[in-house]
């Protein structure tokens, strides 16, 4: 092959990588604006308290489907990606795995209900939908994330479908006096199997469906799973413990505040993520020379910081105005949040990319490590600032902790590109 023609295939490659993170990033901006969206609508109608106890019940389904996910969704993402030729096999075990998971995990949440609800009939049952959503929502990855690995336009289409319909449902709800907590919820769960529907006429049609689950296969994809687990526990304690904590200790108005100011801090992440998400897959799939999926994958890093330094700042800045004019005046503890969680908000996005990366090398134990330790960090920060300071002190332990974070993943980012480099050099 001559030198020409290798530079033109390395351009429409580049061109092509482009364009699906410019695709990816514009569908994370409108599914987080459709998300932002009705977030406004639901904290403007049901104000603080009760905005509090629906960030509660989100917080803690999260962490369920982290759980029992058992990491399914990057994994399948990656073995798709590596060999499409026994991706519908994939796909078949990874939902068999997280059916079975899904079943305890709707146990367990079920039993947990009551608990979580407190006094609260209404958020009893509130918790028990959304556990019951679950389990639908870990068929639902099996299929979306098979999509990931195969086709990154179809990904995308299937990932936006459930925020847009969510915000269409809750604006009706708006407009007809119908919104509550329970049926936020329901527009919630109702969106989430029109979510998974979709996902599966789009892997049909990608002929990713009707594969047989095997043992042979279900080893490497739960190893792998282990290892995205292990790094995905660390991250929900980062991300979510400064609420989940807050749930617990605090009243559900200053929750209500605090989840508001870490919805709009967390702004950057969907921007930033559209090169991490396009990357993994490609990096995985193990396409063209490695000195370009080097340069590709440090200058994701960079360009993610940008894009949030860009966001953020002028978010910090304009808080005072912003918070209280778009949320109400009830949500005025919000603004100090805003800027204590502002850089956390850039550290995220970067996270979110080495993570992404070191997933596309087969590293998903590396990343867990990394995101462990910083964990632990926000664990004693929590302990120490939050009953000195309440909210404040939760939104520093998440800035500090999360910062931690980035650095630890970037160590081992670099790492993994010297091991791979070296494994090419060797005879």
């Amino acid at each position: 092959m001559s030198t020409l023609t290798r530079s033109a295939r390395r351009a429409k490659t580049s061109k092509g990588m482009r364009l699906a993170v410019v695709a990816t990033s514009t569908f994370n901006v409108v599914s987080t604006g459709t998300a932002g969206i009705a977030g406004i609508v639901i904290a403007r109608s049901l104000g603080p308290s009760v905005r509090g106890e629906y960030a509660a019940i989100m917080a803690w389904s999260v962490l369920l489907l982290v759980v029992g996910g058992l990491g399914q969704s990057a994994a399948t993402t990656f073995f798709v990606a590596r060999d499409p030729g026994r991706a519908p096999d994939y796909v078949a075990v990874s939902r068999s795995i997280v059916v079975v998971s899904g079943a305890v995990t709707l146990a367990v949440g079920m039993i947990a209900a009551p608990l979580l609800g407190s006094d609260s009939e209404t958020a009893v049952w509130a918790y028990r939908l959304m556990f019951a959503t679950c389990l639908v929502a870990f068929v639902g990855l099996s299929y979306t994330f098979a999509l990931q690995g195969s086709s990154i336009a179809r990904w995308n289409l299937a990932r936006i479908s459930q925020p847009v319909g969510y915000l269409v449902v809750v604006v009706a709800l708006h407009a007809t006096g119908q919104l509550n907590l329970i049926t936020v919820l329901a527009a919630f769960s109702a969106t989430t199997v029109a979510q998974t529907v979709l996902a599966y006429g789009l892997c049909a049609r990608g002929r990713l469906t009707g594969g047989r689950p095997s043992l042979a296969l279900a080893r490497p994809m739960a190893r792998y799973g282990v290892g995205q687990l292990a790094a995905t526990i660390p991250l929900v304690v980062i991300a979510r413990l400064d609420q989940l904590a807050l749930s617990v200790t605090d009243d559900p108005s200053a929750l209500g505040n605090y989840a508001v100011a870490a919805s709009l801090t967390a702004l950057a992440v969907p921007v930033a993520a559209g090169l991490g998400y396009v990357a993994f897959p490609r990096i995985a799939a193990q396409r063209g020379p490695r000195s370009a999926t080097t340069r590709l994958q440090w200058r994701a890093v960079a360009v993610s910081a940008a894009i949030a330094v860009a966001l953020m700042l002028p978010l910090a800045a304009l808080a005072p105005w912003l918070v209280p004019t778009v949320f109400g005046p009830g949500f005025d503890n919000a603004v100090v949040l805003v800027v204590l969680l502002a850089p956390g908000g850039v550290f995220m996005a970067c996270q979110q990319v080495c993570a992404d990366l070191l997933r596309g090398h087969g590293r998903p134990l590396a990343a867990g490590r990394a995101q462990a330790v910083a964990a632990g960090v926000m664990v004693v920060l929590l302990g120490t600032l939050m009953p000195v300071l309440g909210p404040p002190g939760a939104a520093l332990a998440s800035s500090i902790s999360t910062g931690v974070a980035f650095l630890l993943l970037l160590r081992a980012l670099r790492r993994a590109l010297a091991a791979d480099e070296q494994k090419e050099s060797m005879p």
